[in-house]
Order: structure tokens, then C-alpha cells, then sequence
């Protein structure tokens, strides 16, 4: 195959995607490496339709507000034109919400997975991005705090790939990981990461009459109806609340209730049992469904992804880390380039259905309201590697902070920032790149998060 590429972008996932088209419009040629047979990530392979983080509701004006705003606005828009995605502006919030059980979590945009994962790749082939599926990055070559290659490895093949610059958009950090940069893996001390789920699709639905019951019992996930059943022994699991959302298809809705501890999205041993026992709660929820939650009574099991969706992996220790007290405190950064306004979401790795975010008054970190957090460009350059960026879930910050950043709003503006930054990264080293430079690039392409 061609080797003559400016960046690699490993990651087929939002951040990736976003990275490859921007650095592709300002001219780089680009190859964007993905293990499996989309792009989508998380969306696509792993069923979580419901973009969040790009929109948020504001209460006092009783509207979605934008928060991202270059690439996410321009793929979603597009989606919600072509009638492939939920327009957010067009929910009653108030009355009718079957896409995210509060005002503030209609603000996802539900879409049509299996169509972003052809406009995706429509989107990138257009900005002249090349597509290599199927390749398993397994080995990285370094000298003088650069990466020189990779190796992937394909079905019967080995590839040896080479560019000039490197994104890591893989959300597990595995490209800084093999190329020696300082990760931390989950929770400091025992390096738990909180829960993963395996998505499940159901259909035929009856989406009013659930609806109904959330409005009349002020119940979105169905708490009282599972404390019975945990009293009666019919609800065995650990999680303790019922996560539905409605698709962009009437009567299908995403089911996003399983919360899967211990589960490692670094080991494939580890995923294998997440895999296999996610199947199993699948069905055995489903039959639950059937008898005791409003308007699924007649639901049919319409699809079981076949990727764990996972919410926490590897983060690396970037040139500046964000710590928990600055989001909190709203700190501003001169070199901001994404933000998110996306709640502190990173459920408990022992009790899948407490947030310790949540909290209560004597706990500091227990703000829903919290502030917009702001990424600056540091956040997403390793240490030890000059000439590679990082961009989404794996970012520079503590694990907290990651639960607000992890979604796939921030995810897209991070992806843009790094897309931009290898095209200003004109000596190969993307410390070097000009704060204000990247921003006013970013600025110039639609981007809100640069703030």
C-alpha cells in the first residue's frame, strides 16, 4: 500500500474521525487506522447512539444551547437533515421525553447508528482521508522521543506504517502505552475503572405508555418498580436503575442498563467475560422487561452489539494534567482548545449504580452544576513523545474530570483540535505549535469549545 502519509491517526472512534478530517482539509495526507470494520467507535460498534456532550439544555431559557459547535455540529446536523438522527430542538422536554429520562439528557442527539457509520467514512473519504480497517496496531518503533513506526498486523498480513506525526485516538491510550509515555489505568491505589455495558436494542415498544408511567410517578428509571422486584428476589443484579432511550426509529430503543463491573477494557481475557456475560444479562433483563416495566411488554430483542461499551480505560500523563479542584472551580486556560459542560459521570467500579459525583452537601464534589471545564492543548501531549498527540477519553486529567470529558461532544472538539494541531506541527513536534494560532484555526472552523 501507499506509505507516503503526513499523520497516522489510530482510532476510528469520534475523536478520530474529527482528528483525520481536519488535519485532511488543511491538506495533510492522513491514514486513519481502525481495528475493526467501521468508524463510529463506541457509537457505532458499541450501540451508543445518543451523542451527548455537544448540546446542553440550559434551564433558565428552556432551550438547547450549542457547546461544541465545528465537526460534531456539522456531522449531527447533517444526520438530523437527512432524517438519520432526533432533532434536540424538537423535544417537549417537558412532556413527551422517551431520550434521556431528564430535560438536561435530551440534549444527546439519538441517531441512526448503522447510518453514521456510512456517513462517517462518506465524510472522510470526501476529505480525501485513507481508510485502513481491520489492522491491529501491535508494535510501535521509537528513537530520540519520537515514534518512527508502527507495525499492524491484519488478517494474514503485517503492515509497517510511518509518518512524520502520530494521533492516538484510540480512547485506551494504547499507541502512548506502547510507546513507553507515562498511563494511569482507573482508580489510584487498585486501578479499578468503573462499570462497562454491553448495549442492547429492543423493538416493538410501546413508547407512550412508558413515557406515561415516568410522568406520572416522576420516575424515569423505574426505581420503585426494581426495589420491588430486588425485594421479591426477581432483580439479582448489582446496578439498581432502568437506562431506556429511545433511537431515532420509533418503538427501538437503546437499553444502556446493564453496568458491568471489573471489567477491563485493556485485556482481552477481561472483555471476553464482559462479552459473555453481557449477552447473558441481555436476555435474562429482556424476559424482565416483559413482565413488570410499562410499555415493553411486547418488546423483542432487535439487536446485541457485539463491543463492550466502555467508559474508562488508560489516561496519560499529559504535559499539563487537569485536576479535579480546577474543573470544579471552571479554570480558564489561554490555550484552551475543546471544553465540555457534560456532568461529572463516572458511576462507582464497586456500586455500579452510585455516582460518586452525585454525592450530597458534605461532599465538595457533589455539583451538577458544575462549570464549563476547559481542555487546554497541553492536556493532550505525552510527555515523553514529541511528535504524537492524544485525543478523547484518554486525555490528560484526573479520572473525574474524564468522566465529563469521555462523551462524544468533547471527544469531537479534541479530535478537531488535534487535526488542526498536526497541520500547524510544521517542525514535527506538536509542542511546538502556536497556542493562538490553533485557536484562531479552530475559531475560523465553527469550533465553540475553544472558548
Amino acid at each position: 500500500m501507499e506509505n507516503q502519509f503526513d499523520l497516522i491517526v489510530t482510532g476510528g472512534g469520534m475523536s478520530g474521525v474529527c482528528c483525520a478530517i481536519a488535519a485532511a482539509r488543511q491538506g495533510l495526507r492522513v491514514l486513519l487506522v481502525e481495528k475493526g470494520g467501521c468508524l463510529g467507535g463506541t457509537a457505532c460498534a458499541s450501540g451508543v447512539m445518543h451523542l451527548l456532550g455537544g448540546r446542553r439544555y440550559d434551564a433558565a431559557s428552556d432551550r438547547m444551547t450549542r457547546e461544541v459547535g465545528g465537526l460534531f455540529d456539522e456531522i449531527t446536523d447533517e444526520m438530523i437533515a437527512l432524517g438519520k438522527a432526533v432533532d434536540p430542538d424538537a423535544i417537549d422536554v417537558h412532556h413527551y421525553n422517551p431520550y434521556g429520562w431528564y430535560p438536561r439528557m435530551a440534549a444527546g442527539i439519538a441517531c441512526d447508528v448503522d447510518y453514521l457509520k456510512y456517513h462517517l467514512e462518506r465524510k472522510c473519504l470526501e476529505s480525501g482521508v485513507r481508510l485502513l480497517y481491520c489492522a491491529q496496531v501491535t508494535g510501535v518503533e521509537t528513537a530520540d522521543r519520537r515514534i518512527k513506526a508502527l507495525t499492524a498486523h491484519g488478517p494474514g498480513s503485517a503492515l509497517h506504517l510511518s509518518a512524520p506525526l502520530y494521533a492516538d485516538c484510540t480512547g485506551d491510550a494504547a499507541i502512548a502505552a506502547m510507546s513507553g509515555c507515562s498511563v494511569a489505568l482507573g482508580r489510584e491505589g487498585d486501578h479499578a475503572v468503573c462499570p462497562s455495558t454491553l448495549i442492547f436494542y429492543v423493538d416493538h415498544v410501546d413508547t407512550g405508555a412508558y413515557v406515561a408511567y415516568q410522568n406520572a410517578h416522576q420516575s424515569p428509571k423505574l426505581v420503585e418498580i426494581i426495589q420491588d422486584l430486588r425485594e421479591k428476589g426477581i432483580w439479582r443484579y448489582p446496578f439498581e436503575i432502568f437506562i431506556a432511550i429511545e433511537t431515532a426509529e420509533p418503538g427501538v430503543f437503546m437499553v444502556n442498563t446493564p453496568r458491568q463491573t471489573h471489567v477491563d477494557g485493556t485485556d482481552p481475557f477481561s472483555l471476553t467475560q464482559g462479552l459473555i456475560e453481557g449477552r447473558r444479562i441481555a436476555y435474562d433483563l429482556l424476559d424482565i422487561m416483559n413482565r413488570y416495566f410499562p410499555g415493553f411488554e411486547n418488546a423483542r430483542m432487535r439487536r446485541v452489539f457485539d463491543r463492550m461499551g466502555i467508559r474508562e480505560s488508560r489516561r496519560i500523563l499529559a504535559r499539563h494534567m487537569i485536576s479535579l479542584p480546577d474543573a470544579l472551580a471552571g479554570r480558564h486556560y489561554e490555550s484552551c482548545v475543546a471544553s465540555t459542560t457534560y456532568n461529572f459521570d463516572l458511576p462507582d467500579p464497586d456500586r455500579p449504580s452510585y455516582d460518586p459525583m452525585m454525592g450530597d452537601a458534605k461532599n465538595p464534589n457533589a455539583n451538577r452544576q458544575h462549570a464549563c471545564i476547559e481542555i487546554p492543548y497541553a492536556s493532550l501531549l505525552p510527555r515523553e513523545m514529541d511528535n504524537l498527540i492524544v485525543a478523547g477519553r484518554c486525555l490528560g486529567a484526573e479520572r473525574e474530570v474524564m468522566g465529563a470529558c469521555r462523551v462524544m461532544g468533547p471527544c469531537a472538539g479534541m479530535g478537531q483540535a488535534a487535526g488542526n494541531a498536526a497541520a500547524l506541527a510544521v517542525q514535527g513536534d506538536f509542542a511546538a505549535v502556536e497556542n493562538q494560532a490553533l485557536r484562531a484555526l479552530l475559531r475560523a472552523q465553527g469550533c465553540i469549545g475553544c472558548r
